[in-house]
């Protein structure tokens, strides 16, 4: 009940947390010059950081956090994006396209290769596929070890990159 003599309530102290946890959002420097690669880099950082705080995505999906860390965080975005040439508003947009997709996939992710080690679900995916006819599921059977890694840094860029290039196309490819 001491906590309570800090904030007034089970929300408030929900919200610090997530705002405390997303103070350690760093993005490594020099940041790209292109709207692309700011919404890579920029969505790579924010999925380690949701690694290294698992109770961050999950605290996203269910609360809508905003605080003064989030604003200082999003003024940063749109001042690099709009540098790069792309319009305020398509830069608002964008950005949390990226903190949905990294967010959706992190609070994916952390079960499979966070919370346990990433072969133990390559080996769910063997074990369930052993048990059943090969002639049954033949494409899943052959496509076995990519399966095992949906739940992956490489499925991450894949969908980060699919994402940031589909906002932003670059010149001369629209």
């Amino acid at each position: 009940m001491t906590i309570y003599g800090y904030v007034d309530s089970k929300e408030e102290l929900l919200d610090a947390i997530a705002q405390r946890g997303i103070r350690d959002l760093r993005l490594q420097p020099p940041l790209p010059a292109h709207p692309q690669g700011i919404l890579i880099a920029w969505g790579r950082a924010l999925r380690q950081t949701l690694l290294q705080h698992p109770a961050l995505p999950f605290l996203f999906l269910v609360r809508a956090v905003v605080g003064p860390g989030i604003v200082r965080g999003v003024e940063m975005l749109l001042n690099r994006l709009t540098n790069a040439g792309m319009p305020a508003p398509d830069a608002v947009h964008a950005i949390y396209a990226v903190v949905t997709y990294a967010t959706g996939y992190a609070a994916w992710e952390i079960p499979r290769t966070v919370l346990q080690k990433p072969d133990q679900y390559a080996t769910s995916w063997r074990r369930e596929l052993a048990a059943l006819s090969p002639s049954d599921f033949p494409l899943a059977s052959a496509m076995l070890e990519e399966l095992s890694q949906v739940a992956g840094p490489a499925q991450f860029e894949l969908g980060l990159n699919a994402l940031a290039f589909g906002i932003a196309p670059e010149e001369g490819s629209t």
